[in-house]
């Protein structure tokens, strides 16, 4: 700012000399020390003009205007912030719980439905309970299901897995981690780093198939396609 206004008085001072000097040298018959006085006493009332203009402006203007400016501004910005706290109070005031939007709505039910009659009614209490944890970013330290189940598979926990972090937007590492705890004998063998790079995998045999993002995520009769039930 300061090297602007610099710039603005050079170029001011530049312009006033100029146009003194013109004016000192108007006359044809004047004298060359007339010539010069004439321009330097022109020269010092233009700067003396312009000077006064500048620092009336800077230092009385300025000062009046600003005031009111600065009122004007601080009220916008707190009726701003008002409306913001206002919005943030009745948005946690009507705050939905992670466990009532439609995206984890449909996981648990997906969940449910999908491991009913594969589950014990025990196991499947425990998988719902911790799930619910897991969304809400609570531990989970409870091992839902933890013996073998007849051809359900590693890629099977994967799927499920993938499935439930697509919805969820949750990363794979993470999603890793929860089937890990949750399915700790069908994943005995396999790291988690590895997991949550094979997540989508469809190398190997499965029955719980991967379901798109952009379909809706239904239960899956998987109890049947074993031929539990």
């Amino acid at each position: 700012m300061n090297t602007h206004l610099n710039s603005i008085r050079t170029i001011a001072l530049v312009c006033i000399a100029g146009k003194a000097v013109s004016v000192g040298f108007s006359s044809e018959e004047a004298s060359l020390a007339t010539s010069v006085n004439a321009s330097i006493t022109t020269f010092l009332m233009f700067t003396l003009c312009y000077l006064s203009v500048e620092y009336g402006i800077q230092f009385f203007i300025i000062p009046l205007v600003r005031e009111p400016l600065g009122v004007i501004s601080f009220k916008r910005r707190k009726d701003k912030a008002v409306e913001q706290l206002e919005g943030t109070v009745i948005n946690l005031a009507e705050g939905v719980s992670p466990l009532d939007t439609p995206k984890a709505q449909e996981v648990i039910a997906y969940t449910l439905g999908t491991f009913a009659g594969v589950l014990t009614n025990e196991e499947l209490m425990s998988l719902d309970n911790n799930l619910k944890a897991f969304i809400l970013g609570e531990p989970t330290t409870q091992i839902s299901v933890n013996r073998r189940i007849s051809k359900f598979r590693t890629h099977d926990v994967y799927h499920f897995g993938w499935n439930i972090a697509k919805r969820l937007k949750i990363p794979n590492t993470m999603m890793a981690e929860f089937l890990k705890s949750q399915f700790p004998w069908q994943l005995a063998d396999v790291e988690i780093s590895t997991i949550a790079k094979k997540l989508s995998s469809d190398e190997g045999a499965f029955t719980l198939p991967k379901v798109e993002p952009r379909l809706p995520l239904t239960p899956f009769p998987l109890a049947k396609k074993l031929g539990i039930c």
